[in-house]
């Protein structure tokens, strides 16, 4: 098997962490780094790229936006995924418009946001190669 895809998630909330959680063990592709705080993300991101950002699109210290941003300027393919509240839903379809890949509302929808993930596998090419097959 290839190598694993790299996937940040950032969140400060417990009971959202857990239901992303719940969601990305079903992705075994994807290496997953969490942090729950802006600080370390903003240098995380600065060091190395990510295939995907799931974050909160409010972020003490920081909006989710910049790191959709620090993403996409490392990795012009980088696919950036929002958790918002109900009330930041004009933000998030905001920050769509500047290139991220789509937005859930909190609390996230299991089937939602693994539908999601599993059309980012898709249309980014993250899947990885079945024994024999070569990644397109």
């Amino acid at each position: 098997m290839g190598d694993k895809k790299q996937l940040l998630f950032i969140e400060e909330e417990g009971y959202v962490v857990a239901r992303v959680e719940e969601i990305l063990r079903a992705f075994p592709h994807f290496e997953v780094t969490r942090l729950d705080d802006a600080e370390s993300a903003r240098a995380l991101l600065e060091e190395k790229p990510f295939d995907v950002v799931i974050t909160d699109i409010y972020l003490r210290g920081a909006s989710g936006l910049e790191f959709s941003f620090k993403a996409l300027e490392k990795n012009k393919n980088a696919c950036v995924i929002f958790i918002t509240g109900i009330d930041n839903v004009d933000m998030a379809a905001k920050a769509v418009k500047e290139g991220a890949f789509d937005f859930v509302i909190k609390p996230p929808g299991l089937e939602r946001l693994s539908n999601m993930l599993k059309m980012v596998t898709l249309l980014r090419g993250l899947a990885p190669a079945r024994d024999g097959e070569q990644q397109p």
